[in-house]
């Protein structure tokens, strides 16, 4: 029966990690690598990419509230196979147009998708009893990031930037059938099983949930702009341009096993002190791209960038799961909507500010606002630290 177990854990594991390379790696950020190769061969604007990243965000805003709601975890089956298919298609139906208004709506949809997957495969894997597995979980990003700068050029050499789409709609694909496969059957098994009456938890929130949802807005505005542009950015740098595309592989490669990196670190100290060095970390990798614009400090940058972004969500939901351990999907969603806020306030200051100051600007941005939520995690750290010794005397 332990080994059972044990194989059902791992292939709910697996589950989780092929969803959200699905509904992240390739559904959200597979448009990083794409955005030059639309540029070359449609003549898309700037403003319009900034646009279609931003409704991409707004979706996943709404994706992320609604997933908090009873309707999403009364029917977690449902849901899943939503975010899963959905995710597919809009893979698939972005390759099939020139027309921008249906990128724009198959853009928002694709956030959508990914922000109800990313909510429901979190909390069927992590429900399980194992927040400790979140390390594991998250890479999953990573290998999506890794696999849509991999195989992108070989899709574009292969048809152009309608090619590169469809064949990361095959991936997805892939992922999402062992996704399907894995985790319904997860919510079938729990529905043969003995239903255990359990008394509603309300939903309490102190001063450390609200300085940890601050804390993870920001952290949505500060790295999605590196996220969604740093591609373009390279490109646009004509010394640099020939490693844009290995600066979004390594960053996916680096995400990989970051997760599990600083979960291992957060053992050994503590989630809070993990989650400032990880900020830290990223805001350097970040000022290091833009600051000392040479191959060998883009390619350190990108690499503190990737092994940094997917380590601070998961340090964040295995601290927020610490906290909430009763209202766990609630919790995630909560945090994820924050996020998302994030992420829409990110790209429409970026675009303000690359307009109206320079073209670096943004970056700059991006590290002082990832810095101010270093001063908070920090002031929160060091409160708790007080507290404790007022307890002890």
């Amino acid at each position: 029966m332990n080994i059972v177990n044990k194989q059902r854990s791992k292939s709910i594991l697996i589950g989780g990690i092929c969803a959200l390379s699905l509904a992240m790696g390739l559904s959200r950020f597979g448009f990083t690598p794409i955005i030059p190769l639309m540029q070359r061969d449609t003549g898309i604007s700037e403003w319009v990419i900034a646009v279609l990243a931003s409704v991409n965000n707004l979706g996943y805003l709404i994706g992320a509230y609604i997933s908090r709601k009873q309707c999403i975890r009364k029917h977690l089956l449902l849901w899943l196979g939503i975010g899963i298919a959905g995710s597919i298609f809009t893979l698939t139906a972005m390759s099939l147009t020139l027309n921008e208004m249906f990128w724009l709506l198959l853009r928002l949809l694709a956030g959508f998708f990914s922000a109800i997957l990313f909510v429901v495969a979190s909390s069927l894997t992590l429900g399980q009893g194992r927040s400790d597995w979140a390390g594991y979980l998250y890479s999953g990003v990573g290998i999506g990031i890794a696999l849509s700068g991999i195989f992108t050029p070989l899709f574009d050499s292969a048809g152009g930037w309608q090619a590169s789409w469809q064949g990361l709609a095959v991936w997805g694909s892939a992922f999402g059938i062992v996704a399907w496969r894995t985790l319904s059957k997860t919510l079938c098994l729990a529905a043969k099983e003995p239903v255990k009456i359990r008394h509603t938890n309300h939903f309490m929130r102190d001063y450390k949930w609200y300085v940890l949802l601050v804390v993870y807005g920001l952290e949505g505005v500060g790295y999605i702009i590196t996220a969604t542009f740093i591609v373009q950015m390279i490109k646009a740098m004509p010394e640099l341009s020939h490693i844009a595309n290995q600066s979004w592989i390594l960053i996916g490669l680096a995400a990989v096993p970051s997760t599990l990196l600083w979960a291992q670190l957060a053992k050994k100290t503590d989630i809070k002190v993990s989650l400032i060095l990880a900020f830290a970390l990223q805001a350097l990798g970040v000022l290091l791209t833009v600051a000392i614009p040479n191959q060998i400090s883009v390619l350190i940058g990108g690499a503190l960038f990737g092994g940094t972004f997917m380590g601070i969500t998961s340090l964040t939901i295995t601290l927020a799961g610490k906290m909430k351990p009763e209202n766990q999907m609630e919790a995630i969603g909560e945090l994820t909507t924050v996020y998302a806020i994030g992420q829409i306030i990110g790209p429409i200051v970026a675009a303000y500010l690359q307009k109206n100051v320079n073209s670096l600007a943004p970056s700059f941005f991006a590290v002082s606002v990832l810095i101010v939520a270093l001063f908070a995690l920090m002031a929160l750290s060091l409160k708790d630290i007080i507290l404790k010794d007022c307890k002890s005397e």
